[in-house]
This record gives structure tokens, sequence and C-alpha cells, in this order.
């Protein structure tokens, strides 16, 4: 199975577009964006991430926080990744919350895509946004993955595999 592709840096641009344009940020939905847990997920969002405020959107199970180009994206319901060689690694906010991410690099911005919880989510980050720790949006979005998504599965390496 493979993983789910993340937003494109083009579809990244039609987004930024469509937020200068009427004031609603425009996400395509994931499949599952109708999925209860991604109600959860929205109505439990902070209204700030990373100093940027919340913006509304145009899609179910889909949230963004900032404007134009430095817009933090997130979508509740996207397909959970299976086995990837991707870079799959766990962030661990400072009260213990455990998150594991894949994460995946284009031009200037940074994926994260939930791994092992169903429905998944993903998260777009520009770098411009937070260009020394991008990470920082998706550890703070943990608390918030961890209340609404269980995980059933983790992150091993090739260490882990016998």
């Amino acid at each position: 199975m493979r993983a789910p592709r993340p937003l494109t840096a083009a579809v990244i641009g039609g987004i930024a577009l469509g937020l200068a344009g009427c004031g609603t940020v425009r996400v395509p939905s994931g499949p599952e964006a109708g999925d209860p847990t991604c109600a959860g997920v929205v109505l439990g969002a902070p209204d700030e991430l990373l100093g940027l405020p919340r913006a509304e959107t145009s899609s179910q199970g889909t949230i963004a926080w900032g404007s134009g180009e430095d817009t933090i994206v997130l979508r509740c319901g996207v397909t959970p990744p299976g086995p990837t060689t991707d870079l799959c690694t766990r962030l661990e906010d400072s009260s213990g919350v455990q998150v594991d991410w894949i994460v995946r690099e284009q031009d200037d911005l940074v994926f994260y895509t939930t791994y092992g919880r169903s429905p998944a989510i993903d998260i777009s980050v520009p770098r411009a946004v937070a260009p020394d720790q991008p990470s920082a949006a998706a550890l703070d979005l943990g608390q918030l993955v961890t209340t609404n998504v269980d995980a059933t599965d983790h992150c091993v390496g090739a260490e882990d595999v016998s």
C-alpha cells in the first residue's frame, strides 16, 4: 500500500490564492473527511498555531492557520499510509505526548502525515513560517491528534525488523 500523497506545492499555491481572493482557504478534503473523528479534530483545534490565527477553510475535515503563502494546513481523513521508506519519526512534546509522523519535503514546504492512526491527518508547514523547526506545528498539534485518533501502529526502522 502506498503512502498518501501530501498536498503539492501547486495545491498550496492554489490555497494561498483562494485565501487572498475570498477570505476562505480552499483546501481539498481527504477521502474520509466525513469520519466523525475528524469533526472532533476540527472542533478541538486551537485558534492559533505558531502565532498564526485560524482561518476559515472550504472543505470538511480541514483547518488552516495564517494567510497567503504563510498558511499551515491540516487535513483530517486522508488515507492512512502503509509501510514506506520515507522518514518516519516519533515526535514527543514536553508533556510526553507522542505521535509518529511520516515527514516529506517539497520545495519550501514540509509535510507531516500521521502514521499508525486511522483516519490519518496531514499537515503542511511552509518553511517561511518555521524555518528552523517546522516540526513545531506537528508538536503543537500532538495533543489534538492523540485525543481524537488512537494509535494502532508505530514507526519502525530496519533495526526493528528481524
